[in-house]
């Protein structure tokens, strides 16, 4: 892939991000505080689990994702219908993913065919290399670590109030981001 934008394209990194299971989750509490967080146990887990399908758009520099509750051909198929929406129609989208197998389904290369997507591949055992894989570590220490979400949607919510912010679309210091997670989430002693 070139270092500068393709003519008439768009260069963007895509990856899934999860999966996303409802459990206490530690962080680095202990430095903070001189304590450490108990967490609740979770022998049973009944709300399942999500995944996040996710976009960086290395242009405008922002983070996306659609939630899906399967990771598939057909949750990757609607994920693509969705990006494509994102965009122009007149634009190609290059975009570089992993070589998972519902990538390089049928159904999904020929809807990339006939909507203006290119696919580059990132070598096997090398998706370290995508560009959107150190966004999700950004992703999971600010909305995930040391959370304890009841529910996907309060979970979701908080990966997406991440995303505004992330993304310029919200203003919100440290400060702000902390007592918002203090808020969201429930401790248990």
């Amino acid at each position: 892939m070139n270092a500068r934008r393709p003519k008439g394209g768009r260069r963007l990194s895509v990856d899934e991000f999860g999966p996303l299971n409802l459990q206490p989750r530690h962080g680095k509490h202990y430095a903070r505080t001189g304590y450490v967080d108990r967490l609740r146990a979770t022998y049973h887990r009944k709300g399942g689990v999500r995944y996040m399908f996710g976009v960086y758009d290395l242009e405008r520099d922002t983070l996306k994702g659609l939630f899906t509750e399967k990771k598939n051909c057909v949750a990757f198929l609607a994920f693509l219908k969705w990006l494509r929406r994102q965009y122009r129609s007149g634009e190609t989208l290059h975009i570089v993913l992993d070589n998972a197998r519902y990538h390089l389904n049928r159904e999904a290369v020929n809807y990339a065919a006939k909507h203006r997507i290119r696919f580059c591949w990132t070598p096997t055992n090398a998706s370290w290399l995508n560009r959107i894989e150190c966004h999700f570590t950004a992703l999971k220490k600010y909305a995930l670590d040391n959370t304890d979400y009841r529910s996907h949607e309060e979970q979701q919510a908080a990966i997406e109030t991440y995303l505004d912010w992330r993304n310029g679309r919200r203003g919100i210091s440290m400060k702000d981001w902390n007592s918002y997670c203090r808020t969201h989430t429930k401790k248990t002693a």
